[in-house]
């Protein structure tokens, strides 16, 4: 016994001291993510900690950052609300973990996160996670200790990262909607977003599957043992479903409807939500398959309103609205521009506001470095579809320039062209959000290049962060 205790003391001695230098930078160098999106962690996390009264906390990721009114399902249900929603790339875990500790007795707990693999699973990034940590390093007393093994791993990596920054003078400041000013005081996202801005009206690289396929029973497990807890503690916990983009599911609906059925049998808490309620209109999404515009994130606050003013027995106070879907300006993707002569060396095909790209013609596929044209005909380029590159094997490089309207690369965009090594990207990132699923069956020689003074936009960017170790500066 004292031989194991010895050997343990040793290990982690052994662990510590190389990591001391690297620890204490981390620690004490000043913070640096502080306009990033995964900051308002900090702000969620005190805006939980510090209702002393009973409340209602949504768990999970950005469909409640980007599909909530708290402040109108507090009036509808009468209790304050904390949307504890943020990030998929940190991990349904890691909001599990980081707000058990402050549930309380009468808290009404719904858990919704998106309808993926990854958020359906006990999924961490630890990287992600020190970046919400930074500027409050208090919060890691909830981390959880079953994920410190993990933070400890990614330490000398991130400290890296952040010295990086110091030394350049080049704190992150990203772009757009996904930065920290973007959320008002209850944790929503409140930047006004009118319409559907996808291509297509749905994100046709990531589709949704609703399939037994989905429940991991690690995952479950995980979730009934936290649901236990919190009963222990006087809560009780509901699951609810994320909004999902009625275009983008690819199951049919014996499939759909045997997942619910599953789903609600292995949960030992109760599922409140009809999964065909949250399959919504098209219309009511902004930028993904999950994300609403601001008249989809009142819809979704009216059915959860509704789904929890049922469970509580209060079906006299279901007196909630009901919101019509927007309909997008007609020209939305419209171009002023003329013919791109780049466009010669592509094959079109339309989509709705625009075109995709779905192959090259015969002059394109005997150039070695193509750029990606702003429109042809009228119409704007926006998506990069399935093997738009095949049939070439001297491409190496292909160029998006500063004023591309390209939104999006399809999940086959960058297969079947075996000499390409470098995707250069002139836009910012959060123009185009990439799908995990191109990068990874890129040719493993490419990698994708950045100007040097985009590369801290593109590490810190809500769709970029966790691609990283593909993206290398242009020199």
């Amino acid at each position: 016994m004292k031989k194991t205790v010895i050997i343990f003391v040793l290990a982690i001695i052994i662990l510590v001291t190389p990591l001391t230098v690297v620890t204490t930078t981390t620690l004490t160098a000043p913070c640096q993510y502080d306009q990033t999106f995964l900051a308002e962690l900090k702000d969620k996390h005190e805006r939980l900690s510090s209702i002393k009264e009973e409340k209602i906390v949504l768990i999970g990721g950005s469909n409640l950052a980007f599909g909530l009114d708290s402040q109108k399902l507090h009036e509808y249900v009468g209790m304050p609300v904390v949307n504890y929603g943020l990030y998929a790339t940190i991990g349904t875990k890691a909001m599990l973990d980081m707000s058990r500790s402050h549930i309380k007795k009468g808290d009404i707990v719904v858990i919704c996160p998106e309808t993926d693999k990854q958020t359906y699973s006990l999924y961490y990034n630890a990287h992600s996670m020190w970046q919400a940590l930074d500027c409050d390093l208090s919060m890691f007393k909830d981390v959880g200790f079953s994920n410190w093994g993990k933070l400890i791993a990614v330490m000398p990596e991130f400290a890296a990262e952040k010295r990086g920054f110091i030394k350049k003078n080049t704190k992150p400041a990203p772009s757009g909607i996904y930065a920290k000013a973007s959320f008002n005081e209850y944790g929503d996202i409140a930047v006004e977003r009118p319409y559907n801005i996808m291509p297509t009206n749905y994100d046709i690289s990531m589709p949704v599957s609703l399939t037994t396929d989905l429940l991991d029973k690690e995952f479950i497990d995980y979730l009934n043992r936290y649901a236990d807890e919190c009963k222990l503690r006087g809560a009780t916990v509901y699951f609810g479903f994320s909004p999902i983009n009625s275009d983008s599911v690819v199951s049919t609906d014996e499939e759909k409807e045997e997942f619910y059925e599953a789903l609600t049998n292995q949960l030992d808490f109760p599922l409140i939500s009809d999964i065909d309620d949250y399959i919504l209109d098209s219309a009511y999404f902004y930028d993904t398959n999950f994300h609403l515009n601001s008249c989809g994130a009142l819809q979704r606050t009216s059915l959860l309103a509704d789904d929890l003013l049922r469970e509580l027995g209060k079906t006299e106070q279901i007196e909630t609205e009901k919101y019509t879907p927007p309909t997008r300006p007609a020209d939305f993707f419209a171009t002023q521009s003329n013919n791109d002569n780049n466009a010669k060396h592509f094959i079109f095909e339309e989509i709705d506001g625009g075109l995709s790209i779905v192959g090259l013609s015969e002059a394109g596929k005997q150039e070695k470095t193509l750029t990606i044209p702003k429109e042809y005909d009228g119409k704007s380029v926006l998506v990069i579809g399935d093997n738009a590159f095949a049939g070439s094997d001297v491409l190496e490089r292909v160029i998006i320039k500063e004023d591309a309207a390209v939104k999006s690369f399809t999940s086959n965009a960058l297969s079947n062209c075996p000499a390409l090594r470098a995707i250069e990207i002139h836009l910012a990132p959060s123009a185009l959000p990439i799908n995990p699923e191109a990068v990874t069956k890129m040719p493993k020689e490419c990698l994708v290049y950045v100007p040097a003074d985009r590369y801290s936009e593109f590490a810190t960017d809500y769709f970029w962060t966790g691609m990283m170790q593909y993206v290398e500066i242009l020199e």
